[in-house]
Protein backbone atom coordinates (compact mmCIF):
# COMPACT_ATOMS: atom_id res chain seq x y z
CA UNK A 1 0.00 0.00 0.00
CA UNK A 2 1.13 3.54 -1.12
CA UNK A 3 2.43 5.47 2.29
CA UNK A 4 0.26 8.81 2.27
CA UNK A 5 2.82 11.93 3.13
CA UNK A 6 0.83 15.36 4.43
CA UNK A 7 2.36 18.27 2.52
CA UNK A 8 3.15 21.00 4.90
CA UNK A 9 3.37 24.52 4.16
CA UNK A 10 6.51 26.22 3.61
CA UNK A 11 5.83 28.20 7.28
CA UNK A 12 4.81 25.25 8.87
CA UNK A 13 7.59 23.21 11.43
CA UNK A 14 7.72 19.49 11.56
CA UNK A 15 7.95 17.98 15.00
CA UNK A 16 10.92 16.08 15.93
CA UNK A 17 10.57 12.23 15.13
CA UNK A 18 9.41 10.62 18.73
CA UNK A 19 12.58 7.88 19.05
CA UNK A 20 10.33 5.25 20.66
CA UNK A 21 8.10 5.31 17.65
CA UNK A 22 9.27 2.67 15.04
CA UNK A 23 7.44 5.14 12.13
CA UNK A 24 10.17 6.34 9.53
CA UNK A 25 10.91 10.13 8.70
CA UNK A 26 9.45 11.57 5.95
CA UNK A 27 11.35 12.88 3.50
CA UNK A 28 12.24 16.41 3.20
CA UNK A 29 10.22 18.51 0.90
CA UNK A 30 11.35 21.00 -1.24
CA UNK A 31 9.62 24.37 -1.96
CA UNK A 32 8.25 24.42 -4.95
CA UNK A 33 10.58 26.66 -7.87
CA UNK A 34 9.13 29.69 -8.78
CA UNK A 35 8.78 30.21 -12.80
CA UNK A 36 11.48 32.44 -14.04
CA UNK A 37 9.94 35.51 -15.20
CA UNK A 38 10.47 35.88 -19.19
CA UNK A 39 12.75 38.41 -20.40
CA UNK A 40 10.92 41.85 -21.11
CA UNK A 41 10.64 42.31 -24.96
CA UNK A 42 11.31 45.72 -26.03
CA UNK A 43 9.42 48.05 -27.57
CA UNK A 44 9.90 49.70 -31.10
CA UNK A 45 10.99 52.71 -29.93
CA UNK A 46 13.92 51.41 -27.99
CA UNK A 47 17.30 50.98 -29.86
CA UNK A 48 18.45 47.24 -31.15
CA UNK A 49 20.97 45.28 -28.97
CA UNK A 50 22.39 44.04 -32.33
CA UNK A 51 25.10 46.13 -34.64
CA UNK A 52 23.99 49.25 -36.71
CA UNK A 53 24.21 49.12 -40.51
CA UNK A 54 27.31 51.30 -40.35
CA UNK A 55 29.35 49.07 -37.89
CA UNK A 56 28.36 45.97 -39.80
CA UNK A 57 29.60 47.50 -43.66
CA UNK A 58 32.97 48.99 -41.76
CA UNK A 59 33.47 45.45 -40.38
CA UNK A 60 32.68 43.85 -43.65
CA UNK A 61 35.02 45.75 -45.75
CA UNK A 62 37.61 45.81 -42.84
CA UNK A 63 38.04 41.78 -43.61
CA UNK A 64 38.65 42.45 -46.71
CA UNK A 65 43.04 41.58 -47.15
CA UNK A 66 43.75 44.70 -49.88
CA UNK A 67 41.79 47.37 -47.47
CA UNK A 68 43.47 46.22 -44.51
CA UNK A 69 46.64 45.93 -46.10
CA UNK A 70 46.41 49.53 -47.27
CA UNK A 71 45.33 51.25 -44.21
CA UNK A 72 48.49 49.04 -42.11
CA UNK A 73 51.13 48.96 -44.68
CA UNK A 74 50.73 51.19 -47.78
CA UNK A 75 49.44 54.37 -45.87
CA UNK A 76 52.25 54.62 -43.51
CA UNK A 77 54.84 53.90 -46.06
CA UNK A 78 53.97 56.94 -48.13
CA UNK A 79 53.14 58.69 -45.38
CA UNK A 80 57.05 58.00 -44.44
CA UNK A 81 58.32 58.33 -47.92
CA UNK A 82 56.84 61.96 -47.93
CA UNK A 83 58.18 62.30 -44.86
CA UNK A 84 62.15 61.65 -46.00
CA UNK A 85 61.26 63.89 -48.77
CA UNK A 86 60.82 66.93 -47.36
CA UNK A 87 63.18 66.20 -44.51
CA UNK A 88 66.37 65.43 -47.44
CA UNK A 89 64.85 68.41 -49.30
CA UNK A 90 65.03 70.34 -46.40
CA UNK A 91 69.24 71.07 -46.20
CA UNK A 92 68.87 72.41 -42.20
CA UNK A 93 66.64 69.39 -41.06
CA UNK A 94 69.22 66.97 -43.55
CA UNK A 95 72.18 68.62 -41.76
CA UNK A 96 70.62 68.23 -38.03
CA UNK A 97 69.67 64.50 -38.99
CA UNK A 98 73.44 63.59 -40.30
CA UNK A 99 75.12 65.63 -37.13
CA UNK A 100 72.96 63.42 -35.01
CA UNK A 101 73.43 60.05 -36.48
CA UNK A 102 77.26 60.88 -37.04
CA UNK A 103 77.30 61.45 -32.85
CA UNK A 104 75.34 58.66 -32.20
CA UNK A 105 77.80 55.81 -34.29
CA UNK A 106 80.60 58.05 -32.62
CA UNK A 107 79.04 57.35 -28.99
CA UNK A 108 78.80 53.86 -29.64
CA UNK A 109 81.75 53.48 -31.67
CA UNK A 110 83.70 55.16 -28.32
CA UNK A 111 82.13 52.17 -26.07
CA UNK A 112 85.11 50.03 -24.14
CA UNK A 113 83.44 46.91 -25.61
CA UNK A 114 84.06 47.48 -29.22
CA UNK A 115 87.69 48.57 -28.47
CA UNK A 116 90.65 46.40 -30.25
CA UNK A 117 92.80 44.76 -27.90
CA UNK A 118 95.64 43.71 -30.00
CA UNK A 119 96.71 42.21 -33.26
CA UNK A 120 97.40 38.31 -33.61
CA UNK A 121 99.24 37.18 -36.40
CA UNK A 122 99.27 33.33 -37.03
CA UNK A 123 101.44 32.17 -39.69
CA UNK A 124 105.14 32.88 -41.91
CA UNK A 125 108.09 33.94 -40.49
CA UNK A 126 108.95 36.62 -37.94
CA UNK A 127 109.86 39.47 -40.33
CA UNK A 128 106.69 38.67 -42.30
CA UNK A 129 104.50 39.24 -39.27
CA UNK A 130 106.33 42.46 -38.74
CA UNK A 131 105.40 43.32 -42.25
CA UNK A 132 102.04 42.42 -41.87
CA UNK A 133 101.67 44.65 -38.63
CA UNK A 134 103.45 47.45 -40.06
CA UNK A 135 100.94 47.34 -43.20
CA UNK A 136 97.86 46.78 -40.92
CA UNK A 137 98.78 49.73 -38.63
CA UNK A 138 96.38 48.93 -35.48
CA UNK A 139 97.06 50.08 -32.18
CA UNK A 140 95.60 48.75 -29.25
CA UNK A 141 92.04 50.72 -28.21
CA UNK A 142 91.02 51.34 -31.77
CA UNK A 143 86.85 50.71 -31.88
CA UNK A 144 86.87 47.78 -34.29
CA UNK A 145 83.53 49.44 -35.49
CA UNK A 146 85.67 51.54 -37.60
CA UNK A 147 87.42 49.36 -39.28
CA UNK A 148 86.95 47.29 -42.56
CA UNK A 149 87.91 43.78 -42.30
CA UNK A 150 87.97 43.24 -45.96
CA UNK A 151 89.89 46.89 -46.70
CA UNK A 152 92.72 45.17 -43.91
CA UNK A 153 92.76 41.54 -45.98
CA UNK A 154 93.07 43.81 -49.54
CA UNK A 155 96.07 45.57 -47.89
CA UNK A 156 97.72 42.38 -46.16
CA UNK A 157 97.44 40.55 -49.37
CA UNK A 158 98.87 43.01 -51.29
CA UNK A 159 102.40 42.20 -49.74
CA UNK A 160 104.37 40.32 -52.26
CA UNK A 161 105.36 37.27 -49.37
CA UNK A 162 101.55 36.71 -48.95
CA UNK A 163 99.38 34.46 -50.87
CA UNK A 164 96.34 34.58 -49.10
CA UNK A 165 95.03 35.93 -45.97
CA UNK A 166 91.87 35.87 -43.56
CA UNK A 167 91.57 38.54 -41.40
CA UNK A 168 88.57 38.62 -38.53
CA UNK A 169 87.72 39.45 -34.48
CA UNK A 170 87.78 36.78 -31.72
CA UNK A 171 85.01 37.41 -29.13
CA UNK A 172 88.08 39.26 -26.48
CA UNK A 173 88.63 41.85 -29.51
CA UNK A 174 91.90 40.58 -30.63
CA UNK A 175 92.24 40.45 -34.62
CA UNK A 176 93.66 38.12 -35.75
CA UNK A 177 95.54 37.38 -39.35
CA UNK A 178 96.24 34.19 -40.79
CA UNK A 179 98.64 34.39 -43.78
CA UNK A 180 99.67 32.04 -46.22
CA UNK A 181 103.38 33.01 -47.27
CA UNK A 182 104.65 32.21 -50.79
CA UNK A 183 107.70 30.04 -51.00
CA UNK A 184 110.53 30.84 -53.23
CA UNK A 185 111.71 28.20 -56.05
CA UNK A 186 113.78 30.04 -58.40
CA UNK A 187 115.97 33.49 -58.25
CA UNK A 188 114.93 36.44 -61.26
CA UNK A 189 117.93 38.78 -62.09
CA UNK A 190 116.55 42.24 -63.18
CA UNK A 191 118.55 43.86 -65.97
CA UNK A 192 120.13 46.65 -63.58
CA UNK A 193 121.56 43.01 -61.20
CA UNK A 194 119.07 43.24 -58.91
CA UNK A 195 118.19 39.42 -57.78
CA UNK A 196 114.36 39.25 -56.48
CA UNK A 197 112.56 35.91 -55.49
CA UNK A 198 109.84 34.10 -57.19
CA UNK A 199 107.20 31.62 -56.33
CA UNK A 200 105.80 28.85 -58.25
CA UNK A 201 103.49 31.12 -60.01
CA UNK A 202 106.00 33.63 -61.31
CA UNK A 203 104.72 36.08 -58.80
CA UNK A 204 107.40 38.21 -57.03
CA UNK A 205 108.30 38.40 -53.26
CA UNK A 206 110.77 40.37 -52.79
CA UNK A 207 114.56 41.32 -52.92
CA UNK A 208 117.00 38.30 -52.81
CA UNK A 209 119.73 39.98 -51.43
CA UNK A 210 123.40 37.93 -52.13
CA UNK A 211 123.72 34.92 -54.23
CA UNK A 212 125.11 32.77 -51.79
CA UNK A 213 122.48 33.61 -49.29
CA UNK A 214 119.86 31.31 -51.44
CA UNK A 215 122.29 28.22 -52.69
CA UNK A 216 119.70 26.03 -53.83
CA UNK A 217 117.70 28.40 -55.93
CA UNK A 218 118.21 28.91 -59.57
CA UNK A 219 118.50 31.76 -60.89
CA UNK A 220 116.71 32.70 -64.55
CA UNK A 221 117.08 35.97 -66.73
CA UNK A 222 115.62 37.63 -69.92
CA UNK A 223 112.87 38.88 -71.11
CA UNK A 224 109.36 36.81 -69.98
CA UNK A 225 111.30 34.33 -67.97
CA UNK A 226 109.02 35.18 -64.70
CA UNK A 227 106.71 33.87 -66.70
CA UNK A 228 108.01 30.81 -67.23
CA UNK A 229 108.45 29.04 -63.93
CA UNK A 230 106.21 26.42 -64.25
CA UNK A 231 108.46 25.47 -67.07
CA UNK A 232 111.79 25.67 -65.14
CA UNK A 233 110.50 23.68 -62.31
CA UNK A 234 109.46 20.90 -64.76
CA UNK A 235 113.31 20.62 -66.37
CA UNK A 236 115.12 20.52 -63.40
CA UNK A 237 112.47 17.97 -61.69
CA UNK A 238 113.48 15.92 -65.01
CA UNK A 239 117.43 16.35 -64.00
CA UNK A 240 118.17 16.93 -60.64
CA UNK A 241 121.80 16.10 -61.01
CA UNK A 242 122.30 19.38 -63.45
CA UNK A 243 121.02 21.49 -60.54
CA UNK A 244 124.55 21.51 -58.50
CA UNK A 245 126.77 22.57 -61.80
CA UNK A 246 123.87 24.77 -62.99
CA UNK A 247 124.43 28.94 -63.13
CA UNK A 248 121.85 29.98 -64.84
CA UNK A 249 119.00 29.69 -67.29
CA UNK A 250 118.30 32.43 -69.96
CA UNK A 251 115.10 32.71 -72.03
CA UNK A 252 116.13 33.29 -75.15
CA UNK A 253 113.74 35.26 -77.53
CA UNK A 254 110.59 34.51 -74.94
CA UNK A 255 110.66 30.58 -76.83
CA UNK A 256 113.42 28.55 -75.20
CA UNK A 257 116.23 28.40 -72.62
CA UNK A 258 119.99 28.29 -72.19
CA UNK A 259 121.24 26.22 -69.45
CA UNK A 260 124.41 27.92 -68.19
CA UNK A 261 127.01 25.55 -66.06
CA UNK A 262 129.93 25.56 -64.42
CA UNK A 263 133.49 24.79 -66.08
CA UNK A 264 132.07 26.92 -69.44
CA UNK A 265 129.52 24.79 -70.59
CA UNK A 266 126.31 26.16 -72.20
CA UNK A 267 123.30 24.17 -73.60
CA UNK A 268 120.87 24.72 -76.00
CA UNK A 269 118.04 23.70 -75.43
CA UNK A 270 114.78 23.76 -78.06
CA UNK A 271 111.75 25.76 -77.87
CA UNK A 272 109.72 22.32 -77.77
CA UNK A 273 110.21 19.23 -76.21
CA UNK A 274 112.27 20.71 -73.84
CA UNK A 275 112.44 18.31 -71.01
CA UNK A 276 112.43 15.80 -73.29
CA UNK A 277 116.13 16.81 -74.75
CA UNK A 278 117.79 17.51 -71.83
CA UNK A 279 116.27 14.20 -70.45
CA UNK A 280 118.90 12.45 -73.29
CA UNK A 281 121.88 14.81 -72.50
CA UNK A 282 121.76 13.27 -68.96
CA UNK A 283 120.97 9.74 -70.52
CA UNK A 284 124.47 10.72 -72.17
CA UNK A 285 126.24 12.03 -69.11
CA UNK A 286 125.47 8.89 -66.69
CA UNK A 287 126.52 6.80 -69.83
CA UNK A 288 129.28 8.83 -71.75
CA UNK A 289 130.63 11.85 -68.68
CA UNK A 290 129.12 13.80 -71.56
CA UNK A 291 128.99 17.11 -68.90
CA UNK A 292 132.92 16.71 -68.35
CA UNK A 293 134.41 16.56 -71.17
CA UNK A 294 135.60 19.72 -72.84
CA UNK A 295 132.97 20.76 -74.44
CA UNK A 296 131.64 24.44 -74.45
CA UNK A 297 128.60 23.68 -76.20
CA UNK A 298 125.54 21.31 -76.84
CA UNK A 299 123.25 22.34 -78.92
CA UNK A 300 119.99 20.34 -78.73
CA UNK A 301 118.02 23.13 -81.14
CA UNK A 302 117.15 20.65 -83.66
CA UNK A 303 116.54 17.46 -81.38
CA UNK A 304 117.23 14.93 -84.38
CA UNK A 305 120.72 16.60 -85.26
CA UNK A 306 122.55 17.00 -82.03
CA UNK A 307 125.80 19.38 -82.85
CA UNK A 308 128.74 19.59 -80.15
CA UNK A 309 131.13 22.57 -79.95
CA UNK A 310 134.55 21.74 -77.89
CA UNK A 311 136.21 24.57 -76.35
CA UNK A 312 139.50 26.12 -78.19
CA UNK A 313 141.78 24.18 -76.39
CA UNK A 314 140.63 20.54 -76.78
CA UNK A 315 139.83 21.79 -79.94
CA UNK A 316 143.66 22.16 -80.53
CA UNK A 317 144.60 19.20 -78.68
CA UNK A 318 142.37 17.32 -80.32
CA UNK A 319 144.36 18.98 -83.94
CA UNK A 320 147.81 17.81 -82.62
CA UNK A 321 146.34 13.97 -81.73
CA UNK A 322 145.37 13.37 -85.10
CA UNK A 323 148.29 15.40 -87.23
CA UNK A 324 150.72 12.95 -84.94
CA UNK A 325 148.28 9.89 -85.84
CA UNK A 326 148.78 10.49 -89.26
CA UNK A 327 152.45 10.50 -88.64
CA UNK A 328 152.54 7.24 -87.48
CA UNK A 329 153.42 8.26 -83.61
CA UNK A 330 151.83 7.50 -80.65
CA UNK A 331 149.46 9.49 -79.01
CA UNK A 332 151.02 11.07 -75.89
Amino acid sequence: MREIVPRLAPDEVRPPPDPKSNAKPAPKIRPEAKPKAKPEVSSGTGKSPGPSKLSYRLSRAWAKPILRNGALVYLPLIALTIAGWRVAADDGWRGLIEARVVGLVEQIAARPEFAVSGVAVVGGGDELQAEVRRAVDIRPGMSSLKLDVEELRHRVEALGAVETATVQFDPRGTLRIAVVERIAVVLFRHTGGELVMLDKGGVEIGPAGPRASHPLLPVIRGPGAPDQVGEVIALLGGAPGIVPRLRALIRVGERRWDLELDRGLTIKLPASGAVAALSRIMALQYGEELLDRDIAVIDMRLPERPTLRMKPEAAETLQIRRAVAALGGEDT
